[in-house]
């Protein structure tokens, strides 16, 4: 018998129930449970999680199962001979921008002409945002990037007085490109743009999103499956005099989700109660630029859902997301995409089979159109969870369109 299974009989003998009961908390089949608890198969973190809820360990049946491994390797940049991030091969690796040099000069372009271009480009970052959510990301990682380089181009000749705001901007748009890049599947991308954005933000004295971009790096670093980076990097914002009310609330929304990875309830739920006091609205200075997600509805939710699934609390999750899902508009497919794909992890694990075969037929309609990174992996998860559901047809079913449609991502 394995460590895992002795302890988990153990415990259920001591609270004095049947592993059919227990088959029925945690949505699992007896015969299966019974060849977890015999040693003939080995326990899932997800399985643990589920058990070490109903059987009350605190985490101790959780500590017996290996941690997940990483998804990948080392995600740092390519650099160049001098140590510096190959940035021009970063921009290759999805296809070259029109390369016609801008030669404006300074002394052509008047104060009003950079003001003028500054309006331009805030009205085009703001339609790049609108676009991701209904487009996939290499399509728009392309205009993005064409209008990133004439920004650039742009503040070297621009006035002492407009190059600071250009610089500012072109911050805001490499920080989008990296989140585009993470949608793409290219996490060393994804970082590698990250930290450029901080580059730019320091350059423009842009202390608050220099210190968001280490939210960023802990998102990408619980995608890349290391909650103990992500909460390293949380807590560096949440101490940071300089960062706004903002980004801290969105630093403390990634520190719950380590605390959940790691089964850690009561630091979980102690972090969503921060974040929701810091991303209270009177928190939030009004005119200052939004960082992070501008379209999931009830974002504190979003991320509580989020966090009492990995918590082993699906029911709950399932509250939780779909109130988030309510509000998030029907056109934001790419949101609705990832936390709808979890929303279905939640119902499938607390079995409520009905509800979550209708929102997986949702979110294949969202992800079909956007191509989301994000949203492939739990789907990803939910094709593995529906193997326990074989006997069902209309399940089978599903599982079959899920596959089909996860092979046709791959394949695009």
């Amino acid at each position: 018998m394995s460590e895992f299974g002795i302890e988990m009989r153990r415990l259920r003998m001591s609270r004095e129930m049947s592993l059919a009961a227990l088959a029925e908390r945690v949505h699992y089949d007896k015969g299966y449970l019974s060849k977890i608890e015999t040693g003939r198969l080995p326990a899932n973190r997800r399985l643990a999680i589920l058990v070490d809820v109903e059987l009350g360990a605190d985490g101790d049946l959780v500590a017996l199962v290996p941690e997940e491994p990483r998804r990948r390797g080392g995600s740092g940049a390519a650099a160049g001979h001098d140590g510096e991030p190959d940035w021009g091969g970063e921009l290759a690796a999805f296809g070259e921008a029109l390369s016609v040099p801008l030669t404006l000069r300074s002394a052509v372009r008047g104060e009003a002409d950079d003001v003028r271009l500054l309006a331009h480009y805030r009205e085009e970052f703001d339609r790049h945002r609108r676009l991701s959510q209904q487009l996939p990301p290499e399509l728009v990682l392309r205009r993005l990037i064409v209008d990133f380089d004439t920004l650039m181009e742009l503040a070297q000749t621009a006035s002492p007085e407009s190059a600071p705001q250009l610089h500012l901007l072109s911050a805001r748009y490499a920080e989008f490109i990296g989140w585009m890049c993470q949608e793409a599947g290219r996490l060393d991308l994804a970082l590698a743009w990250t930290r450029r954005t901080a580059a730019l933000a320091t350059r423009a004295e842009a202390a608050d999103l220099a210190a968001y971009t280490l939210v960023r790096e802990a998102e990408l670093a619980l995608y890349d499956g290391d909650p103990a980076t992500a909460m390293e990097l949380a807590g560096r914002v949440l101490a940071d005099p300089r960062a706004r009310a903002r980004s801290r609330g969105l630093a403390a929304h990634r520190q719950a989700q380590a605390f959940a990875i790691r089964g850690d309830h009561a630091r979980c739920l102690s972090s969503l109660d921060h974040a929701r006091d810091l991303l209270h609205p009177e928190r939030v200075a009004q005119d200052e630029p939004v960082v992070g997600s501008v379209t999931v509805g009830g974002l504190d939710n979003a991320i509580a859902g989020w966090c009492h699934y990995d918590l082993g609390r699906p029911r709950r999750a399932s509250e939780f997301l779909a109130d988030a899902l309510d509000r998030t508009p029907a056109e934001a497919h790419r949101s609705r995409a990832l936390f709808g794909a979890r929303l279905a992890l939640a119902y499938e694990a607390s079995g409520e089979l009905e509800e979550m075969q209708a929102v997986t037929l949702r979110v294949l309609q969202d992800a079909g159109l956007v191509a989301s990174a994000g949203a492939d992996a739990e789907l990803r998860g939910l094709s593995r969870a529906l193997m326990r559901h074989h006997n069902i047809r209309a399940l089978r079913e599903l599982r079959t369109s899920l596959d089909e449609a996860l092979v046709a991502t791959r394949r695009a």
